[in-house]
């Protein structure tokens, strides 16, 4: 076995330039598929550390049924109300709870007019009290229920969406009522970007600016924090325990979900996973175009030292003998390949991350690539793999040859 690998590394050493320009096809192939495994795994984690950090101990409730890896549910008239906000807040281990109302409007400030992502907050001291503890301030403080007319910006919408920065005191229009910005939360940046570009205003105020678009007493979001000492999970089952029995409604027939940071995780990584996944997929072509090459370059190999294999089996060799000879030959292309390609792919997700962290132009989302030894070990298997199959016909072909006609050949 020893002689025959070293018999196939030195029939690979003196074709360098075909043995090299076989290669590429698998790294090319191995390359992508460890790159985006590893920076699939980067990016999962990082998106969740974020939300954890956000979300650790807060329960979102919305409406409409979304379970991970399915699509959005509509059961009837999906809405949360009033008793909704009632039933939540009676649920043992919720420490605080508050509703809200979102849609876009058009917001002014001096001659420019943007349509941002407007938030009604209905308790705002319990609101205050969330996003004190995931955000928190930049400047200025928070909306109270006595003050109709105050605003708090996101951090995008005080700083990048308009031409001047928007600052505290001053007073902006939506829908053409006048409002006083009395603070500005700080940049969450990243996956969470979407709420720098957000508005938060009284309930009452949002439900004058909306006018008709949502029912009395609707809301389009729930959101409850968890007391310390409680396990965030159980009380994300019992909130929904709760509305089950008050709404009447069963786990099919529910028009609400529970969002919880295990939900968030499972959702994100659902998600990643499947791009992920699709992704490597791609990949896997260059792979398959590496076979092919590999097969390829097999098939002339045998047709070249067809003399060769009539004297090795003139002097004893067997059919099993060739067969493993070409085998070990295609077999050690593919694991070149796919040690080659593991290394390339680790700079190649290491490139990646600093594009990607690069385009959003925030530290938050500036991820510490994973790479996991099973990768790499996956990618070397797979070379190899795709070696040994694309070789095996040729190889079969090799060790069949009868030794006489192969003695004779031209």
């Amino acid at each position: 076995m020893i002689e025959l690998a070293i018999l196939a590394f030195k029939n690979l050493s003196q074709r360098k330039l075909r043995t090299f320009l076989t290669l590429l096809g698998i790294i090319i192939g191995v390359t992508s598929i460890v790159g985006i495994i590893s920076l699939g795994s980067s990016m999962e984690l990082s998106v969740s550390k974020q939300l954890e950090r956000l979300s650790s101990d807060t329960i979102n409730i919305i409406p409409g049924n979304i379970r991970p890896g399915r699509a959005l549910s509509i059961i009837g008239a999906a809405r949360l109300e009033k008793k909704d906000l009632e039933v939540i807040s009676r649920v043992d281990g919720v420490e605080s709870v508050y509703a809200s109302l979102r849609d876009t409007a058009k917001v002014k400030y001096g001659n420019e007019e943007i349509s941002l992502s407007v938030v009604g907050i209905e308790n705002p001291e319990n609101w205050a009290e969330i996003e004190a503890e995931r955000l928190g301030l930049e400047e200025g403080k928070f909306i109270s229920s006595d003050e109709k007319f105050s605003v708090v910006l996101g951090y995008s919408s005080a700083y990048e969406i308009f031409s001047k920065n928007l600052e505290v005191g001053k007073r902006i229009e939506i829908e053409g009522k006048s409002f006083k910005i009395v603070g500005i939360l700080k940049k969450a940046g990243g996956v969470l970007a979407t709420l720098d570009r957000q508005i938060y205003i009284p309930i009452d105020s949002a439900r004058e600016i909306f006018g008709e678009k949502f029912k009395e007493n609707e809301y389009s979001i729930i959101v409850a924090k968890v007391s310390k000492g409680y396990d965030v999970e159980n009380v994300a089952k019992e909130i929904e325990e709760a509305l089950l029995k008050e709404r009447k409604e069963n786990e099919e027939t529910k028009s609400f979900t529970v969002v919880s940071p295990k939900f968030f995780q499972e959702t994100v990584g659902s998600v990643l996973g499947t791009l992920t996944l699709f992704l490597s997929a791609i990949a896997g072509i260059s792979l398959l175009v590496g076979g092919i090459g590999i097969a390829n370059i097999m098939y002339v190999s045998v047709m070249e030292r067809t003399r060769d294999i009539g004297i090795m089996k003139a002097i004893g060799a067997t059919n099993n003998s060739i067969l493993l000879l070409f085998l070990l030959e295609s077999g050690l292309i593919g694991l070149l390949g796919g040690i080659l390609g593991s290394i390339f792919g680790i700079i190649f997700s290491y490139v990646l991350s600093f594009v990607v962290s690069f385009a959003f132009t925030t530290e938050r989302l500036a991820m510490s690539i994973i790479i996991q030894p099973q990768t790499i070990l996956l990618g070397c298997f797979f070379g190899f793999l795709v070696g040994i199959i694309a070789g095996f016909l040729p190889a079969r072909k090799a060790s069949k040859l009868n030794p006489v006609d192969a003695l004779r050949y031209e």
